[in-house]
């Protein structure tokens, strides 16, 4: 599966990653996340890499799909695109958040509860990561958890 100015290959965050090959501009749309628009979560089999997305409050895409080139999008603390679901074409799109050089991975916020995240952690090397995969607006709740869960001297 190819994508105009985009390709897969190692992702220095993790797995296989999704880079650009052409200068993407803010607000472009990148490519569709492809899959099966579903009402309940999916089960996936253990130790298989799920490429599910609750893109929201009862609504998931499975995009375990083969041409689904979105599903190797890897999540960062400081994203360079976002997911925006269309709710009237029931559609999801990675749009880029900012201008995105050639050569550079595509990641979004996965968006990640803080219950979810703590089973999850991050990689994405970025200056303000919280070493777990948790949305933006979760990151101090979950750095005030870690802070009083950690022994005490």
């Amino acid at each position: 599966m190819s994508w105009p100015g985009l390709e897969s290959k190692p992702s220095p965050i993790a797995g296989t990653g999704l880079f650009a090959t052409q200068v993407f501009t803010s607000g472009q749309k990148l490519l569709p996340y492809l899959g099966k628009v579903i009402d309940s979560p999916p089960r996936s089999a253990p130790g298989q890499p799920t490429f599910i997305l609750e893109i929201k409050p009862g609504v998931w895409i499975d995009g375990q799909t083969e041409n689904n080139l979105a599903r190797f999008a890897n999540h960062s603390c400081a994203p360079n695109a976002e997911l925006v679901f269309d709710e009237e074409q029931k559609e999801a799109w990675l749009i880029a958040r900012q201008t995105i050089p050639v050569g550079e991975e595509i990641t979004f916020d996965y968006g990640f509860s803080l219950a979810e995240s703590l089973f999850h952690p991050c990689q994405c090397g970025q200056a303000n990561c919280v070493g777990k995969i948790i949305a933006s607006p979760l990151r101090p709740a979950l750095l005030r958890h870690l802070r009083f869960s950690r022994p005490r001297d």
